[in-house]
């Protein structure tokens, strides 16, 4: 009994493990649970607001009060904006998961630890199903989770929640790969739930990954021979259908926040600037302990893709696997010999491959090289020039020689001709509408298209997090060339699996684990590191909760977003309209204010008074710590002096009841 509980054949050993890594990676977050949040002070804790905002409004109606899901997309921020959790993610799955623990504990801090650290855990458990599933080693898949889990390109995202949750991804693919195999309706439910969840985690996956899933679904439903049932098309159209009647709700606020002077769409410099470099591939976050300091290739923002040389050489490994497993399927399906002169043509081919693949190389890995071939011209600018070049020359393969279609033929007997395909196209997109080599364009790329004809595609900012879709493919490589050890020595894939797990936490490893980092502020102090619960709010943010309805804060500094952002979050404590935020978009009004409000506001106190009028706010929260020389003492002053009587103080934070009158 005692070997089957603890052995990674089991789901709930195998969980305990990544727990247990999980933790030690990210060391010594767990001695600050509820006190510090994981990686830096800026979206992590704007999205602790999100999930106190709607997590409260959930809360509510559980009490009795169902008006409270009328504003559930009416965040408290921005005032007088309305339907401002839509200028983000708005973290539902998440939120639904951690509702007990915050309605118990009312620690937002702890709430999000837990969920950065199920991120991870989660992951791991995801893809180690899927492996098991295909492959039928569960050693291989372990190695395949830890690949997925401890990703170093999963570093350059833990400040976003909302990237991280991306362990619904290996478990759609594991659910539609028993739904092909089984025919089982459960299965392609649970399958339709992954995407649903996973798309309403982090809605650029509903562009960037639930085309992919799709894709897989019909891979799988082919190689079996699933499609030919008409039962099978009856039950996925079923399941497609619910799946975007559960998702078209939540979409509904973001199309209206569109209307809204333009709001959530992004121009094609902006995209631009968020997609990956070529050089990407080799540029690594400046956070890793081991190849921060040695992979600063070409750094950009979003512009951080190395998939680790442990992956690396492990998901090529898989790759290869493949393509001898269809290359022993075609020498099967052929039995006579090639003609002489096939053979001939074969070589020369062969030949002209190997120089596309050089010119390729060129072509994505220098600044200003120039290559003449007679009528061909390599440049960065006719960097697509190979590419119809070498599709060209791979369809005439394709129809030449019975040999290649024959090994085309046995790589979809499993997941991986779909997981190679998969990854490069990830990686593809990622480099977003216009590809670059070190910054400067070799041409347009296929994102470019989806950016212009694709609904939604338009309000995506960072193509690069295609990236992680590439993860997804390149750790289930790792598992699929796993399993090919694994079966023929078992003992030897145990000893590559324990140096690949340490191979994968010495590559992703940030040692000493980031925790509550403090954001630069142009022209201010550095804001307080606290993080407070609902119990050590404070006198200030106490006497705010307990105001009247019909109460709108103002917070000074206000502009300033890593100010704004820590109001934000108190804002999920004391829930009253805050006319301060911070988000993935920022509404006219609050742009408008900075002039007079922003920095100094008694440099023009007349100006600044009537825009604080205009606002609608009826009381001030002035932080004199932020300001340097004591100008924080002049600012309240300067509110004393309109008649604004002062209600709280908590050590240099000050709020007053502004005079209206």
């Amino acid at each position: 009994m005692t070997r089957r509980v603890f052995s990674l054949n089991n789901a709930w050993f195998v969980t305990a493990l990544f727990t247990v890594l999980s933790v030690a990676a990210t060391w010594p977050l767990a001695t600050r649970f509820t006190t510090e949040v994981a990686w830096d002070l800026g979206d992590p804790v704007f999205n602790c607001w999100v999930l106190m905002w709607t997590g409260g409004q959930v809360l509510r109606a559980m009490r009795g009060d169902w008006s409270a899901l009328a504003d559930y997309w009416n965040g408290n921020i921005f005032y007088p904006e309305r339907l401002t959790i839509a200028y983000s993610e708005h973290l539902t799955p998440q939120m639904l998961q951690i509702l007990p623990i915050y309605a118990a504990t009312g620690n937002i801090v702890l709430c999000y630890n837990l969920l950065f650290l199920a991120a991870l855990v989660l992951s791991g458990l995801g893809m180690y199903l899927f492996i098991r599933e295909i492959t039928g080693q569960p050693v291989a898949a372990f190695v395949a989770g830890a690949a997925f889990a401890f990703a170093p390109y999963r570093v350059d995202q833990y400040a976003h929640l909302q990237v991280m949750t991306s362990y619904w991804m290996p478990l759609a693919f594991f659910a539609f790969r028993r739904y092909a195999a089984t025919g089982r309706v459960r299965a392609l439910v649970g399958g339709t739930a992954a995407v649903v969840l996973q798309t309403l985690s982090c809605f650029y996956y509903l562009f960037f990954f639930a085309p992919f899933a799709a894709a897989y679904a019909l891979y799988e439903l082919i190689a079996h021979g699933a499609w030919r049932r008409r039962r099978v098309w009856v039950e996925v159209g079923v399941a497609a259908v619910v799946g975007l009647l559960l998702v078209a709700p939540f979409l509904v606020p973001y199309t209206k926040v569109r209307d809204i002077n333009g709001m959530g769409v992004r121009g094609i410099k902006e995209v631009a600037s968020f997609s990956a470099d070529t050089y990407a591939l080799a540029t690594a976050s400046e956070n890793l302990t081991f190849w921060g300091p040695r992979l600063q290739t070409f750094v950009k923002a979003e512009g951080n893709g190395f998939p680790g040389l442990t992956t690396l050489a492990l998901g090529l490994l898989g790759a290869l696997a493949i393509a001898i497993a269809a290359a022993g399927e075609a020498r099967r399906r052929i039995s006579a010999p090639a003609p002489g002169w096939r053979r001939a043509a074969g070589a020369l081919a062969v030949v002209a491959g190997v120089g596309l693949v050089v010119i390729w190389a060129i072509v994505l890995t220098t600044a200003d090289r120039v290559i003449d071939l007679g009528p061909l011209r390599i440049s960065l600018r006719s960097g697509l020039q190979p590419l119809v070049l070498s599709t060209l020359a791979f369809v005439l393969v394709i129809l030449t020689f019975p040999g290649v279609r024959a090994f085309l033929r046995g790589v979809p007997r499993s997941p991986g001709g779909f997981l190679i395909g998969a990854w490069i196209a990830a990686i593809l997109l990622a480099f977003g509408p216009i590809i670059t080599v070190k910054g400067q364009a070799i041409g347009s790329g296929p994102y470019l298209w989806l950016y212009q004809y694709v609904p939604g595609f338009n309000g995506m900012r960072v193509p690069a997090r295609f990236f992680m879709v590439a993860t997804v493919c390149l750790a289930a490589l790792v598992g699929i060339g796993m399993a090919g050890i694994a079966r023929r020595r078992p003992r030897l894939a145990a000893v590559i699996g324990a140096v690949a797990l340490v191979g994968f936490l010495v590559e992703s490893g940030v040692q000493p684990f980031i925790t509550s980092k403090r954001l630069w502020v142009e022209h201010f102090e550095l804001e307080s590191r606290d993080l407070a619960s609902a119990s050590t709010l404070g006198p200030v943010y106490d006497t705010v909760k307990a105001l009247p309805h019909g109460t709108v804060l103002a917070e000074i500094p206000y502009g300033s977003p890593p100010f704004d952002i820590k109001a934000t979050f108190f804002a999920g404590y004391h829930r009253k309209p805050l006319i301060n935020g911070y988000s993935g978009f920022f509404p006219e009004s609050y742009k408008k204010r900075i002039d007079a409000l922003g920095w100094d506001p008694t440099e023009n106190r007349d100006a600044a008074w009537r825009t604080l009028l205009e606002s609608g706010a009826t009381h001030v929260v002035v932080h004199e710590a932020a300001y340097f020389d004591g100008k924080g003492d002049v600012i309240t002053a300067w509110l004393r002096s309109t008649g604004s009587t002062e209600l709280a103080a908590n050590g240099t934070d000050r709020l007053f009841a502004v005079n209206r009158r």
